[in-house]
């Protein structure tokens, strides 16, 4: 029988039982008193080392048997396992009560790593071979969120019919001589997308103003964000026929690359032109998403470049700036810059600053250049440091 319990209030028990059997004064009883405090520290020492995964949950009073409150109302595993592809041999599954496995460290035949003694476990008692519960679990036929119909069925290496798909439907990532496929619509995933599938739904105001859905099924299209052909299962709004990569959904709105001066932004489309990437140099289609500069009045011709050019590492450094504004022009003379909270006024009468007055981006003195100055603090920049906003 299981009886809920809170570890403290065992824990407490135990201490209280402990102390009543060492003041007993009778020499007849010590050796049963002995015995009985020993058995209770072990008792404790399993209790207090478990503390740090087990909090609440239920135990047997009869044995060890201990089970979490989260595994406790999550449908219990088969007691066995019979006509398999994980072993030959029908699988029991243990709780690690009573178990030699804790005197030696045992490993699943599948994963190779160590089968722990407080959880449960399948187990082959001819081979004497062990297995997790989910490793053993993948090799059964399953639903899966992404192909309701039917039930997919793990296959291995010469298992795989020749008709299969090569790449994974979800992420297209090649198959290697594992994957989970319906023969009945020719619907194959691997092993990564079976365990950790993509969301059914999803909303990223990034690149698309409505709810976008996983259309599940192999078919060419072209991404509208990226303007590059898709084979595979693409995102979809039922609304406007938006198509887009899975990778794509989270584009970075405001970037900076190491081809050009001034940051760059996403644009959902640029409209009529004749863009050419500046970092291909190949056409790009107005029609589909891109990146342009975020200060086009400062360019001497617009800027633009591909999507799937702009977020290459070798040209950007990974690190969104959205929020983190350029140079905003005030008047002629006057700026806000991203790196002052003042603004800042521009100075162009040729003076020389005194030795301790440096420019706050280069550290070097003001000489007769033109700086920016802020009337508010002691803060100034050169203006060429002004210019070059971000780092390249």
């Amino acid at each position: 029988m299981l009886f809920y319990f809170l570890e403290t209030l065992r824990f407490e028990e135990g201490k209280r039982l402990k102390t009543s059997l060492q003041t007993t004064s009778t020499r007849k009883r010590r050796t049963r008193r002995k015995a009985a405090a020993t058995r209770i520290e072990e008792e404790l020492i399993i209790i207090v080392s478990t503390a740090i995964w087990f909090d609440t949950g239920y135990f047997c009073s009869i044995c060890d048997f201990k089970l979490d409150l989260g595994c406790a109302w999550r449908p219990s595993p088969p007691l066995t396992l019979e006509n398999t592809d994980t072993h030959e041999h029908h699988l029991v599954l243990s709780n690690g009560v009573g178990s030699e496995l804790s005197q030696s460290t045992r490993n699943c035949k599948v994963c190779s790593s160590e089968v722990l003694e407080f959880k449960q476990y399948y187990e082959c008692h001819q081979c004497e071979l062990f297995f997790h519960v989910k490793c053993t679990k993948i090799y059964l036929d399953e639903y899966h969120t992404s192909h309701p119909e039917h039930p997919l069925k793990f296959l291995t290496g010469d298992e795989t019919p020749g008709y299969a798909d090569k790449k994974c439907l979800l992420c297209g990532v090649e198959f290697n001589q594992e994957l989970h496929h319906c023969d009945v619509c020719n619907f194959s995933i691997c092993r990564g997308c079976a365990g950790n599938p993509p969301p059914l739904s999803v909303m990223s105001s990034k690149t698309h103003e409505h709810q976008l859905h996983l259309f599940p099924r192999l078919v060419d299209f072209t991404c509208n964000a990226c303007g590059t052909r898709g084979e595979g299962s693409p995102y979809l709004c039922f609304q406007c026929k938006f198509m887009i990569h899975r990778d794509c959904i989270d584009l970075p709105r405001i970037i900076n690359i190491n081809r050009h001066d001034h940051c760059i932004s996403y644009t959902r489309r640029l409209g009529h032109g004749d863009w050419t990437c500046g970092v291909c140099r190949e056409k790009v289609d107005g029609f589909h998403g891109a990146y342009s500069c975020s200060v086009a009045s400062k360019c001497s011709s617009s800027y633009v470049v591909h999507s799937k050019c702009a977020i290459r590492k070798d040209v950007w450094d990974q690190i969104e700036l959205e929020g983190t504004a350029e140079e905003e022009e005030v008047d002629d003379t006057t700026i806000k810059h991203f790196s002052h909270e003042h603004f800042l006024r521009l100075i162009e009468d040729g003076r020389i600053l005194q030795e301790n007055k440096l420019c706050e981006a280069c550290v070097f003195q003001i000489q007769s250049e033109s700086f920016y100055s802020c009337e508010q603090c002691d803060y100034i920049l050169h203006e060429k440091c002004a210019n070059i906003s971000v780092k390249k």
